[in-house]
């Protein structure tokens, strides 16, 4: 990517300050009159009353943690029973209730809708050399309960508020500072960040971005799957690399290249190099003791992963060129639990390996690589007298997506409305079994038999998709021009398969080429587009 040269926008639009309600919670029979951040911390606690959260013994042992400090030690081996919220969640309830009258409701969104529309046309929009852009993220997320996904070791901390002087805004030279008690300016023409903070509870950086349809965006999302297609183009001789180094004489290559066998083989994350808006991750370099079980017959990981997902994959060795097992073996022998497995390298040295064999390549090009090709393989299996209808065209592209998160491990907890949801998919069915049954002509008989495909093939995918998050991988990891390509070739409109939210951030698709990826499905013959449902 080309460096900008101007820069210009307003910084970004802080939450309002806690408004203090005068509320008082009791510990151990004393009454407390709360002071603002204590209020404000009960206040969000009380809000996850009834919910699965104030259940679970990890997120209540770390609010609680959090709570008591801003008691400077007054209360240190106080239990979450030993605290009446009673005056707190009483004042919840009020705003519930309030909240439910559909002319307040209607009152206060209004009110919402009209301070959005005034921050946004302040913050909400950036110019790069004279181009006037939206910006995706102009709102600094407020202080709260920490909820994080999956089994997270910080679910429940209190996350701090961001001010002003946490803040480091990037601006041109020449760009006028915007009022604000910023941290600092600085004037970084590398880079595509607008404002960037450290999270006070994770130690992260966040920052804030163009939106997904600014131009340099476009390019940029084009250019990462592009890097694929070429990965793909040379994947063979990557390969043959790799097994060269896992002979290598030289230990730190026989490092590298296993490194890089797990992350072709596993879709494994690199582990110590992350986008700055990704969270820090256990991958290939960053593997411990722990978390490798070895065998002669097969080799097995167990670990959290990003978000704290865990990941729990295996290679069967007896499948695989025996110097796996062999430098394997080599990297774990006399080490302890928590001693790394690599030792002497990290994601620059295997970075360093595969822009070697192939410009520009490094160890992130491999899971768009993985998620693309699963993608196209899957759909080209599917034979074309299946895709009868724009259900089925959907179903099948899902069921394709779905290959790719597993391939990813984009796992998730199920939604807490799941079964509800499952149940009520499951009486459409039988409800539209019973249509088909006793229809009175064969009108009604095929309208009610199209209907009960679509929900069938609905129930299906909520099955299948119970355990596993599809956005992450549909939104950053698949090409879309595969989706356009199958859908030229089946009768299919590949933008079905996209929010508004992402055809927006995919516009480029729409007058992209994709004869190359084509060909993926040249054993399926054109047809006529397939109806809308």
């Amino acid at each position: 990517m080309g460096k900008w040269r101007t820069l210009v926008h307003n910084g970004v639009a802080l939450p309002h300050p806690y408004q203090p309600k005068g509320l008082s919670i009791t510990i151990r029979g004393e009454k407390i009159q709360l002071e603002p951040l204590q209020e404000e911390m009960a206040y969000a606690w009380a809000l996850k009353k009834d919910t699965p959260y104030v259940k679970d013994p990890v997120f209540c042992k770390n609010f609680l943690s959090d709570f008591l400090k801003t008691f400077n030690g007054r209360f240190q081996d106080v239990s979450i029973d030993e605290i009446d919220f009673t005056e707190v969640y009483d004042y919840v309830e009020r705003e519930r209730r309030l909240k439910a009258d559909p002319e307040y409701r209607k009152k206060l969104s209004a009110e919402r809708k009209k301070l959005r529309e005034e921050l946004k046309a302040r913050y909400g929009w950036a110019e790069m050399d004279g181009k006037r852009y939206e910006v995706a993220n102009w709102m600094v997320e407020p202080p709260g309960i920490f909820m994080g996904r999956g089994a997270h070791p910080l679910r429940g901390r209190w996350k701090p508020r961001v001010y002003e002087s946490d803040i480091t805004l990037n601006l041109g030279e020449d760009a006028p500072i915007p009022p604000g008690n910023w941290g600092q300016i600085v004037h970084d023409h590398d880079s595509m960040w607008l404002a960037r903070w450290n999270d006070k509870l994770t130690g992260k950086e966040k920052y804030v971005w163009l939106s997904d349809t600014a131009d340099i965006k476009q390019k940029r999302d084009r250019m990462k799957y592009d890097k694929a297609m070429l990965l793909e183009k040379h994947v063979d001789a990557v390969r043959r690399k790799i097994m060269e180094g896992l002979s290598s004489q030289d230990p730190k290559m026989r490092e590298i290249a296993l490194a890089c066998y797990l992350i072709d083989k596993l879709a494994m994350r690199v582990g110590d190099e992350k986008d700055p808006d990704e969270a820090d991750t256990v991958g290939a370099t960053t593997l411990r003791v722990e978390h490798v079980t070895l065998s002669k017959k097969k080799v097995e990981f167990d670990f959290l992963g990003k978000d704290s997902v865990r990941w729990q994959k295996q290679i069967d060795l007896t499948r695989e060129p025996p110097q796996v097992y062999v430098v394997f073996k080599e990297l774990i022998e006399g080490k302890k639990e928590g001693d790394q497995v690599f030792q002497n390298i990290n994601s620059r040295h295997v970075n360093r390996f595969l822009g070697k064999i192939v410009k520009g390549l490094t160890a992130k090009v491999f899971r768009t690589y993985i998620a693309t090709k699963v993608v196209k393989d899957f759909l080209a299996k599917i034979p074309r007298e299946e895709v009868t209808s724009l259900e089925k065209a959907l179903y099948y592209a899902k069921l394709a997506n779905l290959k790719a998160a597993e391939a990813l491990n984009h796992k998730r907890a199920p939604p807490k409305n799941w079964e509800a949801s499952l149940q009520k998919k499951e009486e459409r069915v039988r409800k539209l079994m019973e249509q088909v049954r006793n229809a009175a002509s064969e009108k009604k008989r095929a309208k009610a038999e199209a209907s009960l495909e679509k929900a069938m093939l609905n129930l299906d995918l909520a099955l299948k998709v119970r355990d596993y998050n599809l956005s992450t991988s549909l939104r950053n990891y698949i090409d879309p021009r595969v989706f356009k390509a199958w859908g030229k070739v089946v009768g299919f409109d590949w933008r079905k398969i996209y929010t508004a939210s992402l055809l927006r951030k995919f516009k480029w698709v729409e007058k992209a080429e994709v004869k190359k990826f084509s060909a993926d499905f040249a054993m399926l013959k054109p047809v006529v587009a397939v109806g809308k449902s």
